[in-house]
């Protein structure tokens, strides 16, 4: 009930707000709405959460598809939520450390550099180096069990009210984000996260993960170096030190490409909140509560399946679609195929409109009914990912895609197959090689690639 009477003024306001537009495109009453319900569906999201702070967060790295009010004001919640009392802070550290907050850190900042879902980041000093000291915001666990009972409830509710629609992905859905949460609320665990990924990326040029500070960390308290920087999102900054956008979006996919297939271990919540770029344009990771590991039979399903969506193979991307588990083996194979068909036609067609996408996806799906589609675990956070990286690059790029326009970060990433091998079982260092050449080099080389692909297949006879 609380959910309800919270949530529903909000969204009666949007309500308005849209009947209002269809009404009357261009009244100016239109700006004085979006502000309106923009802010009171912020205060909402607060008021409810974790979960809502999440999927506000969600909602608000995508410029390219809400209202710039609405994404202003949903952009707060990665980092800027209402913080917890400062005498909260003190006690609850002090318990944790065992000593006086005077005795802990040599100083230390009573306004918090950041406020999100879970944790509460402060500066401070300690043993003459500037550092983050991060916490777990106040009863985090208790509310995060309650909100995940009522959202399962509501799925039960949905299947008896309408059986045929595919409720197993809203479980799936909830399975993972109940893990995930649980995991981002155990300092211990991130402080794992950080020093491997450390480790993972240091030889990667322009990018930083900072170190941590293990003499002040337990499992409810995480600090790390301090890193300065401007926020990914904070495009008048970046442009103001010269930073070249088109290069830090294609280090960001490069990043992740890396991560994914050639590591498998991956910071698996990339929202603006959690980049800082510097001046010379080093991509500073933050916040590692969230991270995944991908199976080696997964990373080479989702090798295979870009190398063959890059190349133009559909007929492959529909055996990694089965071999990973998102179509069920009853699906029909010459339905799959023209969905696939479909889909790759959609993506190029409305590469600049994220909106009419999603409406040319979800028709999409209406008239493709024999297809059963589910979200294998190893794979939720990867498609989340990927929607929350084109959010990050529409703040420089409206309508940016992965595959559209990403090509030069991701031929980076499978240079490094060439070099260090993709997982076990995948492409021969050949076809590597190929591929590498199709996709990064420009027509000349790619027309060499085509033809290094023809002789390729006739040796293979």
């Amino acid at each position: 009930m609380a959910i309800l009477t919270t949530l529903t003024p909000a969204l009666w306001l949007v309500m308005r707000r849209l009947a209002w537009a269809a009404l009357r495109p261009a009244a100016p009453r239109l700006d004085a709405l979006d502000a309106r319900a923009a802010r009171r569906l912020r205060e909402a999201c607060e008021r409810l959460g974790v979960i809502f702070v999440k999927l506000g967060q969600l909602l608000g790295v995508r410029a390219d598809f809400l209202p710039p009010p609405y994404v202003a004001e949903l952009r707060r919640l990665q980092d800027d939520v209402m913080p917890a009392d400062f005498r909260y802070v003190r006690a609850a550290l002090e318990r944790e450390f065992g000593m006086p907050l005077s005795l802990a850190f040599d100083a230390f900042d009573e306004t918090p550099l950041a406020t999100a879902s879970i944790g509460q980041v402060h500066r401070a000093r300690y043993a003459g180096r500037d550092v983050a000291v991060k916490f777990l915001r106040p009863d985090t666990r208790e509310r995060l069990a309650l909100d995940l009972r009522l959202l399962r409830w509501w799925s039960r509710l949905g299947r008896r009210i309408d059986p045929r629609r595919q409720w197993k992905l809203i479980d799936d859905i909830l399975d993972a984000v109940e893990s995930g949460f649980f995991e981002e609320s155990d300092f211990a665990a991130e402080r794992e996260h950080a020093e491997r990924l450390r480790a993972q990326l240091a030889g990667l040029p322009g990018v930083y993960v900072p170190y941590t500070v293990p003499a002040r960390c337990t499992p409810n308290v995480l600090t790390l170096e301090f890193c300065s920087g401007a926020r990914i999102a904070d495009v008048a900054q970046l442009r103001a030190w010269g930073v070249d956008t088109d290069a830090l979006l294609n280090r960001l996919v490069e990043l992740y490409a890396r991560m994914m297939l050639l590591d498998g271990y991956y910071h698996a919540d990339p929202h603006p909140g959690n980049f800082l770029v510097q001046p010379d344009g080093t991509l500073v990771l933050l916040d590692f509560g969230l991270v995944r590991e991908l199976s080696e039979a997964t990373r080479r399903t989702l090798y295979d399946a870009a190398r063959a969506a890059l190349g133009g193979d559909l007929r492959r991307v529909v055996d990694c679609l089965y071999a990973s588990g998102m179509l069920a083996p009853e699906s029909p194979r010459a339905e799959a195929e023209r969905f696939v068909v479909a889909f790759a036609r959609l993506s190029v067609a409305f590469n600049n409109d994220t909106r009419g996408r999603v409406a040319a996806l979800e028709d999409l799906f209406r008239r493709h009914p024999g297809l059963q589609f589910a979200i294998p675990p190893d794979l939720l956070y990867a498609f989340r990912l990927v929607q929350m990286l084109e959010g990050v690059a529409s703040n420089f790029r409206p309508g940016w895609n992965v595959i559209a326009d990403g090509g030069d970060g991701l031929a980076a990433a499978f240079a490094a197959f060439v070099l260090d091998g993709p997982p076990a079982g995948s492409a021969s260092p050949f076809n590597r090689l190929v591929d590498t050449l199709r996709f990064g080099f420009g027509a000349a080389a790619r027309t060499l690639a085509d033809r290094l692909g023809i002789l390729a297949r006739v040796l293979a006879r």
